[in-house]
């Protein structure tokens, strides 16, 4: 029983992550949408998975990210998840 007990408190404090990809939004910028599951997850640690996304895409092109907008919420327990957006460009590097 106590083994039980303490599998679902580390399933319940683990954290899964759920991802937009890399959306096209149209005029050259692009849209990453992220939600993170867990009791020690920030929408500010969810936004900076969203950063490493969108830099890796744009590194994966040989440019670099110029970030338009960022929206990131907390999670509320029982009610929603840790949740970031960021829309960007990949831009030429300088």
């Amino acid at each position: 029983m106590k083994s039980l007990v303490c599998f679902g408190l580390i399933l319940m404090l683990s954290a899964c992550a759920n991802s937009s990809g890399v959306v096209p939004l149209g005029d050259d910028s692009y849209l990453i949408s992220r939600s993170e599951k867990g009791f020690d997850v920030t929408g500010s640690a969810v936004k900076a998975d969203a950063i490493k996304e969108a830099n890796k895409y744009c590194n994966s092109i040989n440019e670099t990210i110029e970030i338009l907008k960022v929206t990131q919420k907390d999670m509320v327990p029982f009610k929603s998840d840790a949740q970031a957006e960021i829309e960007f460009k990949c831009v030429a590097k300088s």
